[in-house]
């Protein structure tokens, strides 16, 4: 398997762990700050560790271009949730 397949690969599962982890600790709790905070700590972690990962592999564009794309992903995958969960709670509190 090539670098490109683990890089990717880390991506989607940052993406569909975090995501399924703040969904749903929101289903459960309906807490927005307590979903967000997990999901972010989560994302955080795994990212962190792939970004040490790659950059102990790489040098140069290579590595400037890989870490560049990991906090790419780590933002939008943040941002979506973050927009998803409001939504959530949003829809799950009674209008007055």
């Amino acid at each position: 398997m090539s670098y490109d397949f683990y890089y990717w690969f880390i991506m989607s599962a940052a993406f569909i762990i975090t995501n399924g982890l703040g969904v749903g600790l929101m289903l459960k709790t309906q807490k927005l700050l307590l979903s967000t905070l997990v999901s972010f700590i989560v994302n955080l972690a795994i990212f962190v560790v792939a970004s040490i990962w790659w950059a102990s592999l790489f040098e140069g564009f290579a590595r400037m271009f890989g870490l560049f794309g990991f906090g790419v992903a780590f933002v939008n995958i943040e941002v979506l949730l973050f927009f998803g969960l409001f939504i959530m709670k949003k829809k799950s509190t009674p209008p007055v």
